[in-house]
């Protein structure tokens, strides 16, 4: 609690811990670890001053914990459906192309774009989102972790219809 309110209020890195309670609804203990997971490899590593020059890990490790988040979430809230169904329906949830949108509409390219040196592409957005989830978890845990993506990733931006139509779709194969 004292290294967020240091952080917001002190840090010479305010502007960015206030970025990230406006975009992400809360400030980070470690804003180096958030700061990292919007530093694309294809960025110039002189400007972080951490051990790690880009996303890539943190992305790796957001990409597993998404998945489990989301086929733990599916499990539950279809408790009749098939394991054909909830793989079907976990791929269209953590595919590149909805974890572009699903970070664009977060607002993740606020945050990305002060580190992009260059055109951003979409798949940025996506994979700065699995790198969010990584340090989130690393931060938080897997509980805080998991209520945070159901919460804030899931049912804030994931357009629900759409959640639908996939499923309608599934069942016309």
């Amino acid at each position: 609690m004292i290294k967020r309110f240091y952080n917001y209020y002190i840090s010479d890195q305010r502007s960015l811990a206030r970025k990230f309670k406006d975009v992400l609804g809360f400030v980070p203990r470690n804003l180096n670890l958030f700061k990292l997971a919007f530093y694309h490899k294809s960025m110039n590593s002189q400007n972080m001053r951490v051990d790690i020059s880009n996303n890539e890990r943190l992305e790796y490790l957001g990409d597993a914990i998404l998945s489990t988040i989301v086929a733990e979430y599916l499990f539950k809230k279809y408790p009749t459906k098939k394991e054909g169904f909830l793989t079907k329906m976990r791929s269209k949830i953590v595919k590149r192309k909805t974890l572009n949108k699903v970070a664009e509409s977060m607002g993740l390219d606020m945050i990305l774009s002060e580190y992009s040196q260059g055109i951003m592409s979409q798949s940025m957005l996506g994979n700065a989102l699995e790198a969010l989830v990584g340090a989130i978890y690393i931060e938080y845990g897997y509980s805080k972790t998991r209520n945070y993506v159901i919460e804030h990733i899931l049912m804030q931006h994931l357009d629900v219809h759409e959640l639908e139509v996939l499923n309608d779709n599934y069942k016309s194969l």
